[in-house]
């Protein structure tokens, strides 16, 4: 068998890990309709596992396939348009932090994640980029920021948070899961998958 398609087909099995849910997409109704003719129930399964992800973010049981979806799951049934902003801000680099500086970024962004809570997105991504200013070292305001821009379903701005992030740190898994989203959004396939292996990966170097 080439071992092309092989590495083409355990790509694609690694995106289906990261999301069951990616079996809806128009691109993959071949696989789809195949699994259906053998009589196979994976597609409920697919849809218990959505309703299953809703309810664990919201600290429920879930209590049947038909639940709401959640507003962070991606549609799978045609890729977005990329996004076109202008780069976001990354912060100054050579910037000398003071402890002063690092305890005001905390605060910013526990503020940002206050705002998430309440389902402030836009005023999440400010306060992180407010924290950015005052501590660009920290990779964690880069990946945090990157989820929330994966939210607003900006993968390009996610992916730039993402690339500043790994430069920062390689070892960060949450940068790749990130950017893994990201390129799923933009129908990246091969890029997402590599992205979640290199999660797996850094995941499994720390056990």
């Amino acid at each position: 068998m080439d071992p092309k398609k092989i590495t083409e087909l355990q790509a694609l099995v690694d995106l289906y890990r990261q999301d069951p849910t990616l079996l809806r997409a128009k691109q993959l109704s071949f696989l789809r309709d195949s699994i259906e003719s053998m009589g196979d129930t994976i597609l409920c399964s697919v849809k218990h596992a959505s309703a299953e992800k809703t309810f664990k973010e919201q600290g429920k049981q879930p209590e049947a396939a038909e639940s709401e979806e959640s507003d962070l799951e991606i549609e799978y049934d045609g890729v977005i348009e990329p996004d076109m902003d202008d780069p976001q801000e990354m912060g100054d680099e050579y910037l000398e932090i003071t402890n002063e500086m690092i305890d005001q970024a905390n605060r910013k962004m526990e503020h940002a994640f206050a705002a998430l809570d309440e389902g402030e997105l836009q005023k999440a991504i400010d306060l992180f980029t407010d924290a950015i200013r005052l501590n660009p070292q920290f990779t964690l305001l880069y990946v945090n920021r990157a989820s929330v821009f994966v939210k607003l379903q900006k993968p390009n701005a996610a992916i730039r948070d993402c690339d500043r992030a790994c430069e920062l740190n390689p070892n960060s898994a949450q940068s790749y899961k990130w950017r893994g989203q990201a390129h799923m959004l933009l129908g990246h396939w091969e890029e997402a998958a590599q992205d979640f292996t290199m999660q797996s990966s850094v995941k499994t170097e720390r056990l």
